[in-house]
């Protein structure tokens, strides 16, 4: 090899180095390869640091209560439910029902185990069910004994299961929960993935949480936080959830919209009714069995908006501008001030937007989100009996529909009964269905 002579001597004090140093590189050389040949085949398997996981979820709950997803990540149900509200079995194999519905044999699948690896039982289940009895007559086998039919119970039975309290029937485990009052603050998972979850109590909490790195993703929030410089450094998903309506809820013991006339007029009265989600027609799923599409929209018309108030205004007694209330969290207050507005344009009435954190027994309206029951049930929001129906809602046709609903056990005769329900309460007005919203996960790149 002929070398030139402007490198010469580079190539001479490389050769010579080599020469020199030839057992320090050799051994060099070798060290490398064994380190290659460890991290390439060994290292793989030598035990590894567990992911971890922080998110962030708005909303107050004790355990009993967590989302429904959240729930079923951490444990199984006898049964599930699908979005249509049919129950499927699960944890369970099969059930037989008695021809009065009053009793239920359920089968559960042999071979399952609980996250601790134990055995799972059914004298391990402890479902606390109102006028259910429960026996155990097997290791795989459950009897429950109803004193009167229930058509969702099967639904019921998806509650996610736990032993001794922490332990489901999924990988995770509950490791440790923090409390404020009776509500969890923080929820440690343990699993193939460690999942740490903080509440919030309200969006923008949440979303300083995440810019503090409290947390690393944010799931299911109702309204987007970011700004256009965040855009670039996190991840959005959005989907629509059918599991949940905003509606604006009345209260009927008021002296003004316990009036028919004025609830319809105010319907009618709101321009855009589903800003950011899909437009909702009635407090049922569109996903449900039982939906009915067919009931009255109440599209924005303001000339018929005008007919209804001008028929209430000629009954009640008020001076001026009729005035009313409208509260909100925090997370609907652009919403509830485009409803004002369009109620203040269209009819006049002057509205008076307030973030409100608790209810109180004297409110107007309320703009909310709820959660829609898996089984077309709503006897507990809508039945004039029950505490939890906050619009003080009375009817007894619809009293009628929705105990006939939950006593009969043949689906298309529920099918028809709730199809009337939904046609009798969108009629009545007691709320305003908007929008199932869309919600939004927010995580780093």
């Amino acid at each position: 090899m002929i070398i030139t002579r402007p490198f010469r001597k580079p190539v001479w004090i490389l050769f010579s180095f080599i020469k020199k140093h030839q057992r320090l590189i050799l051994v060099a050389t070798a060290v490398g390869i064994v380190i290659f040949l460890f991290t390439k085949n060994l290292l793989p398997f030598l035990p590894q640091p567990k992911p971890k996981v922080k998110v962030g979820i708005v909303g107050q709950y004790a355990l009993a209560t967590l989302p429904r997803q959240l729930a079923a990540s951490i444990s199984r149900g006898l049964t599930q439910v699908d979005d249509q509200g049919q129950a499927a079995p699960d944890l369970a194999e099969s059930w037989e029902t008695s021809d009065d519905g009053t009793v239920y044999l359920v089968k559960l699948k042999p071979g399952q185990r609980w996250s601790d690896g134990t055995p799972l039982v059914a004298s391990d289940i402890n479902l606390d069910i109102p006028d259910v009895t429960v026996t155990t007559p097997d290791p795989l086998t459950l009897k429950f004994e109803l004193q009167e039919p229930f058509a969702p119970f099967l639904v019921t039975l998806s509650r996610p299961l736990f032993k001794k309290g922490q332990i489901g029937a999924r990988s995770f485990i509950v490791k440790n929960i923090d409390w404020q009052g009776s509500f969890i603050k923080t929820l440690d998972l343990v699993g193939s993935q460690d999942v740490t979850y903080r509440f919030y109590q309200s969006n923008q909490a949440a979303w300083t949480g995440f810019r503090l790195g409290e947390v690393d993703r944010l799931e299911n929030l109702l309204v987007n936080p970011l700004s256009d410089t965040w855009t670039k450094h996190v991840a959005v998903d959005q989907i629509t959830n059918f599991q949940q309506y905003v509606a604006i809820v009345f209260n009927l013991n008021d002296q003004y919209l316990s009036a028919k006339p004025l609830r319809q007029a105010l319907a009618y009265a709101i321009e855009n009714k589903n800003p950011e989600g899909q437009r909702a027609l009635s407090p049922l799923s569109p996903l449900s069995w039982a939906y009915n599409s067919q009931v009255k929209p109440y599209n924005y018309n303001s000339a018929q908006a005008q007919e209804l108030f001008d028929s209430f205004a000629q009954e009640a007694t008020f001076s001026g501008k009729l005035e009313l209330t409208l509260g909100t969290s925090q997370s609907f207050l652009k919403l509830a001030d485009a409803i004002a507005q369009s109620w203040e344009e269209t009819l006049g009435v002057e509205i008076d937007v307030r973030i409100v954190n608790t209810l109180s027994d004297d409110f107007q309206a309320l703009l909310i989100t709820q959660e829609i029951p898996l089984d077309p049930d709503q006897h507990a929001l809508w039945h004039s009996t029950q505490p939890t129906n906050i619009s003080r809602y009375s009817s007894l046709q619809v009293d009628k529909l929705l105990e006939d609903g939950r006593t009969i056990l043949s689906q298309p005769q529920r099918r028809d009964i709730y199809q009337d329900f939904q046609r009798f309460l969108v009629e009545d007005s007691p709320a305003i269905f908007l929008m199932h919203p869309t919600t939004y996960t927010i995580s780093r790149r």
